[in-house]
């Protein structure tokens, strides 16, 4: 099971807990009174993986929380020929919850984060910021696999061309 969740169902509250956490400390087991509920579930908060990275996918929590540069870890990495390291965007849909919250951006609706991966400043800053569900990670190509493309498609132009009078 992935990330099991653990709920508690107490009269009109309910309790969760990853079931990782719960088992870290003994504080946290909760005796059972009669009528409560326990539950256990999968953990079903994902993120979408797009872009040039070793993995295009729906991915899911492997705990509770994660950060972008474990997002990218479970990516399997960006790609190294067409990867822009100083071009990773966390697309969110920030919803009403934040407005107004300090630390939370500018507010509810569509926010674009950018995170670089080339400064050791960007490493730790991509290590601490949190990865939300449904959010998009996107590894943005580089520049340069444009220009690759074009230079890959002169070569073949080139080599046909020198086929075609080779066989003449």
């Amino acid at each position: 099971m992935r990330n099991p969740q653990v709920r508690l169902l107490r009269g009109s509250e309910t309790y969760q807990i990853s079931a990782d956490r719960l088992f870290e400390s003994a504080t946290r087991n909760a005796l059972l009174r009669p009528g409560d509920a326990v539950v256990v579930e999968e953990d079903d908060r994902s993120f979408i993986a797009l872009g040039a990275s070793g993995n295009e996918d729906l991915i899911h929590f492997t705990k509770d929380r994660l950060t972008a540069l474990e997002a990218l870890a479970l990516m399997n990495g960006l790609d190294d020929r067409s990867a822009d390291p100083g071009g990773v965007l966390i697309l969110r849909d920030q919803g009403a919850e934040y407005a107004g919250k300090p630390g939370y951006g500018p507010g509810p609706g569509p926010v674009v984060f950018t995170v670089d991966l080339t400064s050791a400043d960007g490493l730790f800053a991509a290590g601490r910021f949190p990865i939300q569900p449904g959010d998009t990670v996107l590894a943005t190509a580089s520049p340069i696999t444009g220009v690759q493309n074009v230079f890959t498609l002169l070569g073949s132009a080139v080599g046909l061309g020198r086929n075609v009078y080779a066989l003449r």
